[in-house]
């Protein structure tokens, strides 16, 4: 009997560390989601504030009963700031009360669909050659991973002249930031032989974590009709329901414009909604809500242009999301390439732009958003 004391006496320390580090652990996690929480607190209300500042009128662009159906409507689910609604509403012309606040998806929506902490790791187009064997990608170069050189995914490790000499040898590409490279931030595009050596390492130098280097893209000749300097993208949403069935909420097409490589709203491009048949809508909207009839550089009437293949961008998307459980609301970067078949440029599995969609195609969820607000509340 002393002796199993004397055994147990000698266990305690242990077990008192690993207590310890549990409870650590514990309150660094809850740490890092308060700290986390309030930076998006914070920046929706930024965000709110900046709507409102595209609006003349503030939210008095509502009236007193389109103020009171829309705390009517989000009642039971949560108390929210109209700056969205007067946003979209003075935007577009079309009120709804339905709208969902840019706020209330980066804070709640999409935490609630969205695994964000393993987006961090899964999110890395480094991967994709791993996770999209079966579908058309853009042709990798060489990437970068945790500080190490590849040229094909599963391949040795080559060095850094190694990658010079396999840059050089390409007409045109893009070094892209692998993650976090949302609105464009850490995308460069690059013409090598115009830039030599020295050009292509500074840019590399620019960007401290993981990386990928992509051959140019030849876009569907339909699509460089409207801008032909960028690659003109299509963003789709999409939700994976309990059901295992996905639904597509909302299709738009991005573009460049003076000359831009980029396609990004916050780049200063521009948006058009996409019909259920690939037929363009006849207005595009700037992120701050500016219209264009037509392409401001090409002059192209949006109307007059039908995405080649959509069904098969469509069917691209309901077969791909199953594969992300964790992310069941993916915003999709699909390009249509020179032979106009879908290629997939990026896969967002968490915080997908809002305010585009909005603009272009009315609320996100449309007639399901109540279905929405009461799975992600609990109602």
């Amino acid at each position: 009997m002393l002796q199993k004391e004397l055994e147990d006496i000698k266990k305690q320390p242990f077990v008192l560390m690993r207590i310890v580090r549990r409870f650590l652990s514990s309150v660094s996690k809850k740490y890092h989601r308060i700290r986390t929480d309030n930076y998006w607190k914070n920046n929706a209300k930024r965000q709110d504030n900046m709507y409102l500042s595209f609006v003349s009128k503030g939210e008095n662009v509502l009236s007193a009963e389109q103020h009171a159906s829309i705390d009517k409507y989000f009642s039971k689910y949560c108390k929210i700031r109209h700056a969205s609604h007067a946003f979209y509403t003075d935007k577009t012309g079309v009120f709804d009360c339905r709208y969902i606040p840019d706020s209330l998806h980066h804070c709640v929506i999409d935490r609630f669909y969205n695994n964000w902490a393993a987006a961090k790791y899964l999110d890395n187009k480094c991967y994709y050659p791993l996770f999209f064997q079966d579908v058309k990608l853009p042709q990798t170069v060489a990437f970068r991973l945790n500080g190490f050189w590849f040229s094909k995914y599963g391949g040795q490790c080559i060095d850094f002249e190694q990658v010079v000499n396999l840059v050089m040898n390409e007409d045109e590409c893009f070094i892209k930031k692998a993650t976090d490279s949302w609105g464009g931030l850490g995308v460069y595009y690059c013409q090598p032989k115009h830039l030599q050596i020295k050009g292509i390492s500074d840019i590399i130098n620019k960007i401290p974590c993981d990386l990928v280097i992509q051959q140019g893209i030849k876009q569907s000749q339909t699509l460089s009709r409207i801008n032909k300097d960028s690659v003109n993208t299509i963003r789709v949403i999409s939700l994976l329901n309990k059901d295992g069935n996905v639904k597509i909420y909302s299709s738009i097409l991005r573009m460049g414009i003076k000359g831009s490589r980029v396609d990004n709203a916050s780049s200063g491009g521009i948006s058009v909604g996409i019909n259920e048949n690939g037929q363009l809508k006849d207005i595009a909207y700037r992120n701050d809500g500016v219209k264009y009839d037509e392409h401001p550089s090409s002059h192209v009437k949006f109307g007059d242009i039908t995405i080649p293949n959509y069904r098969l961008v469509k069917e691209l998307v309901i077969r791909l999301h199953p594969r992300f459980p964790h992310f069941r609301l993916i915003s999709w970067d699909i390009a249509i390439d020179i032979n106009d078949e879908p290629l997939l440029i990026e896969a967002n599995l968490c915080d997908g732009e809002l305010d585009f969609h909005q603009l272009n195609n009315g609320p996100i969820f449309g007639d399901d958003t109540e279905i929405v607000l009461s799975e992600v509340f609990h109602k």
